[in-house]
């Protein structure tokens, strides 16, 4: 996937506002973590409204940050019986080893830091495995009468 070069700012309609920034530092505050900041980042962002868009790169380093920050902050709350290995969450997911450490790194798949290791918690288990067996919104066939 390709990021967008922004001209016009889609949130406020202003024409040629969009500039692009890199360098930035964002104040993360994850709902029941302590907050923490994550430096350089890059995007682009309107002069007039100031809202943006984050790079494509800039919203991974996001999510990882924010990922690996939870990570650590529950691995002092989780107790060991909570956790999965990785093994057992690629079958429990039907996924791949590889699969589930990619959902990790990405934020998907809650984890801890247990002994050098990241684990997989047990109970996210469950709500990763009822969101992919969610079904989509059935299609309305419209006959015209």
């Amino acid at each position: 996937m390709r990021d967008k070069d922004w001209k016009d700012c889609p949130i406020c309609g202003s024409e040629g506002t969009m500039r692009y920034k890199k360098g930035i530092h964002e104040r993360c505050k994850p709902k029941n973590y302590t907050p923490f900041e994550v430096k350089g980042l890059d995007g682009h962002f309107c002069t007039v409204c100031k809202d943006g868009f984050w790079t494509l790169a800039s919203e991974q380093k996001l999510s990882k940050a924010i990922s690996e920050h939870m990570a650590r902050e529950d691995a002092e709350r989780v107790k060991a019986s909570e956790l999965a290995s990785v093994k057992e969450a690629a079958q429990a997911l039907n996924v791949t080893v590889q699969g589930v450490h990619k959902m990790m790194k990405e934020g998907r798949l809650r984890y801890v830091f247990a002994a050098g290791l990241c684990l997989p918690i047990r109970s996210e288990l469950k709500n990763a495995i009822g969101a992919k067996r969610a079904k989509p919104a059935a299609k309305r066939r419209y006959q015209s009468t």
